[in-house]
């Protein structure tokens, strides 16, 4: 099974990263990045409103974000998004012709792309595994 992930920012701070990792390795799925989702990641973790204590630094976590996925490098084509800012998700998805893109945006779950992929939450990827 084959994953883009959005939501590792809620698991961070929830500090439930460990879960996530652990149930990527449980049940061998391939999930895939690329410089601008971690990036992203990276950049909503450093907003002050999630200043609180981690278990482990912000740094830290986009390493092993690196390291729980495959990352690619992506050519921004896809403009179709909801929101722009997303277009690139959609390019990332192509490129690693992903089953699933497993988020809790509302936005993005309500959108069909134009092309072969589903949308869903965490809670109905687990369901479907």
């Amino acid at each position: 099974m084959l994953l883009i992930l959005t939501i590792w920012v809620s698991y961070f701070i929830n500090s439930r990263a460990d879960y996530l990792i652990a149930w990527i390795i449980d049940h061998s799925v391939e999930v895939y990045t690329s410089a601008e989702l971690a990036g992203e990641i990276e950049e909503v973790l450093a907003r002050p409103k999630f200043k609180k204590q981690f278990p482990y630094s912000i740094r830290d976590f986009i390493r092993l974000h690196h390291q729980a996925c495959t990352n690619l490098k992506v050519i921004r084509q896809y403009n179709l998004a909801p929101d722009p800012d997303d277009n690139f998700l959609f390019d990332l998805c192509k490129k690693a012709n992903v089953d699933f893109l497993v988020t809790s945006d509302k936005k993005l779950l309500s959108y069909s792309p134009a092309f072969q992929l589903e949308i869903i939450t965490f809670t109905e990827l687990r369901s479907k595994v």
